[in-house]
């Protein structure tokens, strides 16, 4: 069953928004045939299509958000790695996701913010709607390390650590993923971090690429939290 967005959803819905009408048309939806639409804050209708973009709800749900919430830090990287990233972690629930202009990170949004911003956004709409979501992930603005702030169980990956992502059990309602670029994270911004509450963990013997350290973290942490039940 394919998902759809609207984020104006309501009991008494009955239309999709433009954007989410060329999307249900590029999937050649039916008349009769079923879909889900999502808020992206919970609420989830099983609809059945009436038209192009039209439908009738049959029933309405509401999700509660999973506990702990994770939220990444993301620095910018080359070759979309930064984005692919954070698209698997919102197909895994990511609940928000930071970019990070790290000191090392080769990409720059500089004079292109809010329209890479937005991108991210639809991104991480699409993801949820592919892993069929009830939540939306927020992307925020860029932020410098200055700037990011450690929300719940903190954490920043780093190779060299000898704390591991299993021995910071149990966590927090919230945790906070921060994951470095290619070239990895200064070690002026992790005394930063630090300073900030983050706690440097690893996790196993392996390097890995920033397009896969962060969801291998989150799964890591999704399954010892027994989210995977």
């Amino acid at each position: 069953m394919h998902w759809l967005y609207d984020p104006a959803l309501t009991a008494e819905s009955t239309q999709l928004p433009a954007t989410e009408a060329m999307h249900a048309k590029s999937l050649r939806l039916r008349i009769g045939e079923l879909v889900s639409v999502t808020n992206g804050s919970g609420m989830v209708a099983l609809a059945e299509m009436t038209s192009e973009n039209s439908y009738s709800i049959r029933e309405v749900e509401k999700h509660d958000s999973a506990s702990p919430r994770f939220h990444l830090v993301q620095a910018l990287a080359k070759g979309d790695r930064d984005e692919l990233a954070m698209q698997t972690c919102v197909e895994l629930g990511l609940a928000s996701v930071t970019p990070w202009s790290a000191d090392r990170s080769i990409v720059r949004w500089d004079g292109k913010e809010a329209k890479n911003q937005t991108r991210w956004q639809q991104i991480a709409t699409e993801a949820m709607k592919q892993s069929q979501q009830a939540f939306r992930c927020e992307v925020r603005p860029l932020a410098t390390t200055k700037q990011l702030i450690a929300t719940g169980t903190a954490l920043v990956l780093d190779p060299k650590s000898e704390t591991s992502v299993g021995d910071i059990l149990p966590l927090g309602d919230d945790v906070t993923l921060v994951v470095g670029p290619e070239g990895g994270i200064s070690e002026a911004e992790f005394e930063l971090l630090e300073s900030k509450g983050f706690q440097r963990v690893k996790l196993g013997k392996s390097v890995l690429r920033t397009s896969s350290a962060g969801p291998a973290a989150m799964a890591a942490l999704q399954f010892a939290s027994g989210l995977w039940d």
